[in-house]
């Protein structure tokens, strides 16, 4: 299993859970369908990530891993105190606009790895 995409999927699937935690509590209707609609989003995600979870590794791939966590760390920070639902959205955003780059490049690897009979 390769492991930076095994690290993105976890980081995906905790902050799933975190927005489905906080769903749970939240009592204003704005707020519980903009959490909703980003858990859609992240679950997109997860499943796209799950087909390429045994890709080759890929050092511009594991450079990508960085900039994932922070942009995860501060969704985290942005789920626990969720004010505006503007900022809530831009901040899931920010996380899987790096996601989608760790995901396009994944299926480029892959692609290549099936060209050639490996990965």
């Amino acid at each position: 299993m390769n492991d930076t995409m095994k690290a993105i999927h976890g980081m995906l699937c905790a902050q799933h859970n975190a927005l489905a935690k906080k769903l749970e509590d939240e009592t204003d209707p704005a707020k519980a369908q903009a959490i909703l609609t980003e858990m859609q989003e992240i679950l997109h995600r997860i499943n796209l990530l799950q087909r390429l979870l045994f890709i080759n590794s890929s050092s511009a791939l594991e450079k990508m891993l960085d900039k994932i966590t922070d942009a995860s760390a501060a969704l985290t920070e942005e789920i626990r105190k969720i004010g505006k639902v503007v900022d809530f959205v831009k901040g899931v955003s920010q996380f899987l606009s790096y996601v989608d780059k760790a995901i396009d490049l994944a299926k480029t690897v892959a692609s290549k790895g099936a060209s050639t009979g490996i990965g």
